[in-house]
C-alpha cells in the first residue's frame, strides 16, 4: 500500500508530467539554449503577489491580541498574513505585478531574453506549501502569470526568499521539489536543495550561478520573535557553512569566464547592509564575481570593492524608501530607481557575451490617475546600463 505523503508525490510527479508534455513536450525542467554567441537573460524578484489572501482585520486587530495574552501559540504564517504594510498593499501589489508581467514580457520578446533569473521572495506573503491552497496560489501567481509568449518556453532558474521560507520545511520542499515537477519552466537543480549551481554555455564562453538560501545567513531570523524562525531557518543558520562551502567549491572549479552569486538578501542596500553574508561575499571578491540580488523593492546598481551588486527587486510592489528615495548613500551606489515619492516597477536584463556582461535596467512608466510619479520617457528602452568586460577568476 503507498502511503499517503508518497502518492501524493507520485500524483505531482504525474500531473507534472501531464503539463510538461502539454506546454512543451517533453518532462523534465527546462534550460536556457546552448551555443549564443549573446545570450540574454532577465533578473527579476520580489513578485509573487496574486492570489494572496490577508488575513481579516478583526482577527488581526482583535482576536490576534487576544490569543497572544492567552499564550496560545500563533503560526508564524498567520501573523505574517496580519503584516499592516503587507494588507494595505495587496490590492496595488496585484495589479502591479500583472502589469509588470506584460512589460517584463514585451521587452523581453524585443530583446529574446533565453532564460529569467529570480532573486527570490516569489509568493507573497508566506510563501506556499503542498496544500491545495498552495498549488491555487502556484497556479496564479506563477503559472497563469508568466505563461504566454517568451515566458512559455524561457527557463526560470530560482531562488528561495524570506517570504518563501514562512512555512518552514514544507514551503521549501514544495519550491524546490514539487513545483518543477508542476511546470518544467520551474527549475531548482537536480538534488531538490535550495542551494545548487548551473552554467550557461555561449558560442565561447560559459556563465557560472551558484544560488544560496540567505534566509540561512542571517541572524535576525534566529530570533524566536521572528516570523522567519522556525525548525528549517534553524537548521540551516547552524549549518550554512556548507553554502559557504559549496560556493567556494563551484567557484574554484568552475573555469567560466563570468561567475555569478544568486541570492535574495543585500550586503549592500541603501535600506539596511547585511554584514552576515560577508563569508559569501569574500568568496566573491576574490574571483571578480558578480552579486544579483533583490529584497529590497526597488532597482539599484551598487559597487563595492570593485565588485557589482545588481539590485532587482522591483517586479511586484516597489518601495521608494528600499532605495532610500533616490537619494544616494555612501560612494558605492551608482544608480538608485526611486525618487522622493516612489520607486518604480522594472527589471534588469544581462547581455552575456565572451567580451562583456551588459547590464540594463527596465523602468516602466508608472502613472496612475493622470500621475505620472515616475516618468520614465522611452521606458521600453533601459534607462541605466553598465557594462562588466574584466572577466572572472
Amino acid at each position: 500500500m503507498v502511503s499517503g505523503v508518497k502518492h501524493v508525490l507520485i500524483a505531482a510527479a504525474y500531473l507534472g508530467g501531464v503539463l510538461a508534455k502539454r506546454h512543451h513536450g517533453k518532462v523534465g525542467s527546462l534550460v536556457a539554449p546552448v551555443g549564443a554567441e549573446v545570450l540574454t537573460v532577465g533578473v527579476i524578484g520580489d513578485y509573487g503577489w496574486t492570489g494572496w489572501t490577508p488575513a481579516p482585520d478583526h482577527f488581526c486587530l482583535e482576536v490576534l491580541p487576544a490569543l497572544k495574552a492567552a499564550n496560545i501559540t500563533i503560526p508564524s504564517e498567520v501573523q505574517n498574513d496580519c503584516d499592516p504594510g503587507d494588507k494595505s498593499y495587496i490590492t496595488n501589489a496585484t495589479a502591479l505585478q500583472t502589469d509588470t508581467a506584460s512589460y517584463v514580457g514585451q521587452v523581453c520578446s524585443m530583446k529574446n531574453c533565453s532564460a529569467f533569473i529570480s532573486v527570490g521572495d516569489n509568493f507573497y506573503d508566506s510563501g506556499v506549501d503542498f496544500t491545495t491552497g498552495g498549488i491555487l496560489r502556484f497556479q496564479a501567481a506563477w503559472v497563469d502569470m508568466y505563461s504566454q509568449g517568451v515566458f512559455d518556453y524561457a527557463p526560470w532558474y530560482q531562488c528561495l526568499g524570506n517570504h518563501d521560507v514562512v512555512k518552514g520545511q514544507s514551503g521549501v520542499d514544495f519550491e524546490t521539489k514539487v513545483a518543477p515537477l508542476y511546470d518544467d519552466r520551474w527549475y531548482f537543480g537536480t538534488t531538490g536543495s535550495p542551494y545548487y549551481s548551473y552554467d550557461l554555455k555561449g558560442k565561447d564562453w560559459t556563465a557560472t550561478f551558484v544560488v544560496v538560501d540567505s534566509d540561512c545567513f542571517l541572524s535576525k531570523y534566529q530570533k524566536n520573535t521572528s516570523v522567519y524562525y522556525n525548525e528549517y531557518t534553524q537548521k540551516c543558520h547552524k549549518d550554512n557553512n556548507v553554502q559557504v562551502e559549496f560556493l567556494k567549491e563551484e567557484f574554484e572549479k568552475s573555469k567560466a569566464d563570468w561567475k555569478f552569486l544568486q541570492l535574495h538578501h543585500p550586503y549592500i542596500s541603501s535600506s539596511g547592509n547585511n554584514t552576515d553574508l560577508q563569508p559569501l561575499i569574500e568568496i566573491v571578491e576574490k574571483h571578480n564575481g558578480i552579486v544579483l540580488n533583490g529584497h529590497d523593492h526597488c532597482l539599484a546598481h551598487y559597487e563595492y570593492n570593485n565588485t557589482n551588486y545588481v539590485l532587482s527587486g522591483a517586479a511586484g510592489y516597489p518601495q521608494a524608501g528600499d532605495c532610500n528615495n533616490g537619494i544616494k548613500t555612501g560612494p558605492y551606489a551608482k544608480f538608485l530607481a526611486a525618487n522622493a515619492e516612489t520607486a518604480p516597477s522594472g527589471f534588469v536584463t544581462m547581455d552575456i557575451s565572451k567580451k562583456s556582461v551588459n547590464v540594463e535596467y527596465y523602468v516602466r512608466d508608472m502613472q496612475y490617475l493622470n500621475n505620472d510619479l515616475y516618468p520614465v520617457p522611452h521606458d521600453l528602452k533601459p534607462l541605466y546600463s553598465f557594462e562588466i568586460t574584466q572577466h572572472s577568476k
